[in-house]
Formats: structure tokens, C-alpha cells, sequence
């Protein structure tokens, strides 16, 4: 008989009947006929942590380059090599932190210090991101880039994996997961669509001196200090209103090789998985997509759509209305379809709608609508739209399947390996981030897109290459992403059996102690 692993719980807990919308959390060390239901203050205060991530990957994506190839001067090139480089960092703190966090003893469980420890160093880090003293070189601009850039990613990896590992702990159920994670997903949404109309609007605005207003370089200041705050708040109110979870969480299972070399052994081993390839290099494509785009959006705004800022602000609501009118809708999809069908559909989605709107402009001019036609600010705001409903639906839907994927490997090597899981999960994540963005400043590069740009100064040929890369060329990544995605194998009926095979070793398991 396999070696028994000793959960965090030994006393049986009453089922509690809580009004929300969740699945049922089947507790590891109570009878397997004991189910509790998580509150949604817990719920709630999970999915407010993840603000510090929506926070973070819309200040990278949509202002940080911009920052430093417009603002400050630095090559665009040298600009996405700098955060390429800082990718490195990542091979090594995630998969180490994904492997401590599983195995990490403390009476306060294994996710939450970990968590706390991080909201300091991520604020601090983020601020001084967008702080760079004066008069730098090139070369000095692009080692402040490299150092922060470093320090940041270091940090939010010890508040980003543990906290994706601890949904996957605290929800076992299969509606639950993406339920928890649906929640935390628009919280992300909400927090990126917040930040971006709040920089706009009041540190961005435009003025005689600076046309469009994100050239101001005093409003970076204010960005750095705002998100570096909000990012710290997060953190806190997540740890704070998760931490009655702690004693219902499991702890570290059996042992597995520690160190970097272990990491990639057990890696190598979760590759093995289908599913788990599937997900992991279809996540890494599709936000490779995403973050293209993302770095280019403030230029596609500003230049191709000819948009003010103070429009460009509204758009971002846009964003966030899609998302709460897909919010509703997650319980319905994930209850009607298997989550693998509903993730190839959607995904789908903007490989249409991003073209459709800048090829129209690029290959029909007489066609399409100018720039100063009264339409062109809907078709925007349709397409933040769409965005908002397709991110939330699946990203939440990605982040649930991992936590499946986490049982699927249970169920094999009677090993719990939440954190190591999503530590591949923010890797790929962080690594495309991180590669998009240094397209998007290479790209710059080669269609010599001229620094501090004002409107109306950019030359028509580079304007149509610039939307050239941010459509076609990037939604080919769509495709990609969509063939990994079809080769997912764990069906809700499959999940099932494996939640089944993993209760009957655990009655076997407490029955021998």
C-alpha cells in the first residue's frame, strides 16, 4: 500500500448550507459523506487578491513599454530585450517558489505567509518600475529596466503562485473551481479596466504640451504610486479574508525531489500528461496573442484610431461591462458544456473580431469608416467589449482546469502538486507576457515608429504597418492556441472518476491509521 498521506484535518466538519453560487468543497481529512460549501466573503476576498495580478499585467502591458520607448527614449528593442531577459529570472523563481509553496510547514499553512511576505516588496518594486531617475543612458535606462523589471516579477511569483494554488485547495468541486475562479477572474478584469481609465483620466489627460497625454512623464509617477498601493491592498484583504480557511486546507502530501533539478523531474513527469500539455502551451499562445497586442494598444488607440485619451479611458469600461455580463453566464456554460468545448469556442472569438475591425480599416479604406466618422469610437468600444466577456470566460475556465489537472495527477501519483503546477501556469504566463511585449518593441523597431510622437505626426505607411502587427499578424497565435486546446482530455465525466478513485484511497488511507 502506498504511503498515506495525513491531511489537515482529522475531525469530522458539519456540511454548511451558505447562500452562493459554488459547487460543494469535498473536505480531504473529513468522511468522505462530510461537504462544505466556502462563504462568500471567503469567495469574495479570494477574488479581490487577484486584483494585485490584473493591476500588474495591465501596467506591463499597456504603459510600460510606451513608458520607456516614448517617454524615456530607450530602443524599443532594447526595451522588450530588457524584459525578455527578465524572463530568466522567472525559470528559476517559479518553478523554486511552486515546489516551497507545496511543501512550505507553518501554523499558518503553506499559501498565506508566502502571500503576505510579498505585498511589500511587489509595491516598493512597482513604484521604482516607473521611477527611473533622470538623465540616464541608454545603457543605464535599460539596466534600471532589467534590475526592476526582475524584482517585480520575483515578487508577484511569491504572491501569484501560492495564490492560485490555494483556490485550487480551498474548491474541489468541479462547478465550484470555476466558480472561485470566475470571481477571481473579473476582479482581475475589473482592476485592469479600472487602472487604465483612472490613468487616462486623471494622470494622463490631454494638454497643449503633451498630445496624446500618456507623454507626460509626471503622470508616471502617479501610476507607479497608485498601482503599487492598490497591488499591496489586495494582497492584504485576500490573505486577511481567506485566513479562516487555513485549518480546512491539506497539508503538504508525500515527498517529491526538491530543488531546481526535482522541479523539472516533476515537470517532466506532468508533461507526460496530455492535459497538461494542452493547457500549458495553449495558455502560453493565446497570451502571447494578448500581450501583442496589449503592448501596441495605447499606439493603436492613439495613432490608427486617431481616439483622445480622455476617449480611450471610456473604452476601458467597455471592457469591464463585458465582463459582468459574462459573469452571470459562467455557472449556465460550465454546467451545459464540458470546459474544453467552451474554451475552443470562445477562444475563437477574437481571432474574428480583431480582424474584422482593423483589416476592414487596413485592406477596404474606401470601405471602412475614417477616422473622424462618429462610428469609430462604437466600433472600439464593441470590440474592449467582446474582450471583457472573452477574457473573463477564459481565463477563469484555464485557471479551473489547472486545478483539475492537480487531481488527474493525484489520482496517479498520490501527490498533491498545486504549487508546482501553477507555478508552469504562471511561467508560461509571465513568459509570454514578457515575449509579447518584446515583439511588440522590436516590431516598433522595424517599422521605425518615431519617438514622442504626437498625433497627426506619424507617417500613413507606418500607421498601416502598425496595424498590421497588431492584427493578422498576432491573431495567428489564435490558431495555435486553438489546436493545443483541442488536445485536452479530462471530460466532466472523466473528472468524476477521478475524484471518485481519489476518495476511495483516502477512506482506505484513513481506515489504516
Amino acid at each position: 500500500m502506498r504511503q498515506s498521506r495525513r491531511l489537515a484535518i482529522s475531525r469530522p466538519i458539519p456540511a454548511r448550507r451558505l447562500s452562493l453560487a459554488g459547487g460543494l468543497w469535498c473536505v480531504g481529512g473529513v468522511g468522505m459523506s462530510e461537504v462544505r460549501r466556502l462563504s462568500m466573503p471567503t469567495m469574495l476576498s479570494f477574488g479581490f487578491g487577484n486584483i494585485a495580478e490584473g493591476i500588474k499585467s495591465t501596467a506591463y502591458g499597456a504603459f510600460l513599454l510606451f513608458f520607456y520607448q516614448q517617454v524615456l527614449g530607450l530602443s524599443g528593442s532594447l526595451a522588450g530585450l530588457a524584459l525578455a531577459i527578465s524572463v530568466l529570472s522567472d525559470a528559476i523563481s517559479d518553478p523554486l517558489v511552486g515546489q516551497f509553496s507545496d511543501r512550505f510547514q507553518t501554523r499558518w499553512g503553506r499559501r498565506h505567509p508566502l502571500i503576505a511576505a510579498s505585498a511589500i516588496p511587489l509595491a516598493i518594486s512597482f513604484f521604482l518600475l516607473f521611477n527611473p531617475p533622470t538623465d540616464l543612458s541608454q545603457i543605464q535606462l535599460f539596466s534600471w529596466l532589467v534590475c526592476f523589471a526582475v524584482f517585480a516579477r520575483i515578487s508577484i511569483t511569491f504572491y501569484d503562485i501560492p495564490h492560485l494554488a490555494l483556490g485550487a485547495e480551498m474548491a474541489h468541486d468541479y462547478e465550484q473551481r470555476t466558480t472561485l475562479f470566475t470571481i477571481s477572474t473579473l476582479f482581475r478584469i475589473a482592476s485592469g479596466a479600472l487602472i487604465t481609465f483612472t490613468a487616462y483620466e486623471l494622470f494622463f489627460p490631454t494638454t497643449e504640451q503633451f498630445n496624446p497625454g500618456i507623454l507626460n512623464p509626471e503622470g508616471y509617477f502617479y501610476l507607479g504610486m497608485f498601482c503599487g498601493l492598490g497591488m499591496f491592498v489586495a494582497m492584504v484583504v485576500c490573505v486577511v479574508g481567506t485566513w479562516s480557511e487555513i485549518p480546512f486546507l491539506r497539508k503538504s502530501s508525500a515527498p517529491g525531489a526538491s530543488g531546481l533539478f526535482g522541479f523539472f523531474k516533476e515537470f517532466a513527469s506532468l508533461f507526460r500528461s496530455p492535459s497538461f500539455r494542452a493547457i500549458v502551451l495553449g495558455l502560453f499562445f493565446y497570451l502571447l496573442y494578448v500581450n501583442i497586442e496589449r503592448s501596441l494598444n495605447a499606439y493603436i488607440a492613439v495613432h490608427f484610431w486617431g481616439l483622445p485619451t480622455e476617449l480611450i479611458s471610456k473604452m476601458s469600461l467597455a471592457s469591464l461591462a463585458g465582463a459582468i455580463l459574462a459573469f452571470p453566464m459562467m455557472r449556465w456554460l460550465t454546467r451545459v458544456f464540458d470546459k474544453k468545448y467552451l474554451l475552443i469556442c470562445v477562444t475563437g472569438i477574437p481571432f474574428i473580431n480583431f480582424n474584422m475591425f482593423i483589416c476592414g480599416r487596413l485592406f477596404f479604406p474606401g470601405i471602412f469608416p475614417d477616422n473622424d466618422s462618429p462610428l469609430i469610437p462604437y466600433f472600439v468600444a464593441f470590440n474592449y467589449f467582446v474582450v471583457g466577456v472573452v477574457g473573463l470566460i477564459i481565463i477563469s475556465t484555464l485557471n479551473s482546469m489547472f486545478a483539475d489537472i492537480a487531481d488527474e495527477y493525484e489520482e496517479i501519483t498520490d501527490r498533491r502538486r498545486e504549487g508546482s503546477l501553477f507555478a508552469a501556469r504562471s511561467f508560461s504566463g509571465k513568459a509570454a507576457g514578457a515575449i509579447g511585449i518584446m515583439i511588440g518593441g522590436v516590431a516598433l523597431d522595424l517599422i521605425h515608429f518615431p519617438e514622442k510622437a504626437e498625433y497627426g505626426s506619424v507617417p500613413t505607411e507606418t500607421i498601416w504597418q502598425l496595424g498590421l502587427v497588431y492584427a493578422p499578424l498576432a491573431s495567428l497565435m489564435i490558431l495555435i492556441t486553438l489546436y493545443f486546446f483541442s488536445q485536452y482530455r479530462i471530460t466532466r465525466d472523466l473528472h468524476e472518476k477521478i475524484v471518485d478513485t481519489i476518495r476511495t484511497r483516502r477512506r482506505a488511507a484513513q481506515a489504516s491509521e
